[in-house]
């Protein structure tokens, strides 16, 4: 019985470019000629680039973690008149530290400005060596009864860290070095760094927000009555 077998068309190629694309590992039927009727040449193996077959990914599933919204607010503020004013109560026998004018400015701006979260009676954190301390009446407790109260935390071994407050303070060791950031405490929708210069004479406040609590706007109008509330101080010590 005679069959037709039915065959592939052969592949004109050079010689040279056979051998190469043997080399190569290249099927013949892979190259395109560029030769007369489509013979293959040498440059056609030289030049051939393999389609890089497509890498099928998995879908990548974006985490459904609410990610804090967090703004920062910088402010350079001036103590040359609170130092004045902190050694001229001093020499009469009454003497404050710089920890119970933050307080004392911080609680009574949170009842001053407007759209602050609970600002009538937000306590008040500051921030010792490994704990807290939160103040609850700050915005209506005079200078001196903050003064002891702080005084009798510093002697207290209790942490109040998991107790609720709108702020927390850090005041740093004096030195030209400052934060540009820090992140929020738990249960704390400020948080306020005070870090005052080797002289003295200034201080720079970085205050950091979550914005979901306390808006930019709000945050922003805070830090400057801050500032104010400091370089101006007779006020805090009525």
């Amino acid at each position: 019985m005679n069959m037709a077998v039915a065959q592939s068309p052969r592949l004109a190629v050079s010689p040279y470019a056979r051998r190469l694309a043997r080399e190569r590992a290249l099927p013949l039927e892979a190259l395109r000629g560029s030769g007369p009727g489509g013979r293959i040449l040498a440059a056609d193996v030289l030049g051939f680039v393999p389609v890089a077959a497509p890498v099928n990914l998995p879908d990548i599933v974006a985490p459904s973690v609410a990610v804090p919204r967090i703004a920062a607010f910088a402010a350079s503020v001036a103590l040359t008149a609170l130092r004045d004013l902190l050694a001229a109560l001093e020499s009469t026998g009454r003497a404050f530290d710089l920890d119970d004018v933050l307080l004392r400015a911080a609680g009574r701006v949170c009842g001053e400005v407007p759209d602050v979260a609970k600002a009538a009676d937000a306590p008040v954190a500051l921030e010792l060596a490994d704990r807290q301390a939160v103040f609850a009446t700050v915005p209506e407790m005079p200078l001196t009864s903050l003064y002891a109260t702080r005084l009798a935390a510093l002697a207290d071994n209790r942490d109040d860290a998991e107790m609720p407050a709108l702020l927390s303070i850090r005041l740093l060791l004096a030195s030209d070095i400052r934060p540009l950031m820090l992140p929020l405490l738990p249960g704390r929708a400020m948080r306020l760094a005070v870090s005052v210069s080797a002289a003295g004479d200034h201080a720079e406040c970085l205050l950091v927000t979550d914005a979901a609590s306390v808006d930019e706007i709000t945050a922003a109008a805070w830090l400057a009555a801050f500032k104010s509330a400091i370089e101006h101080p007779l006020r805090l010590f009525v």
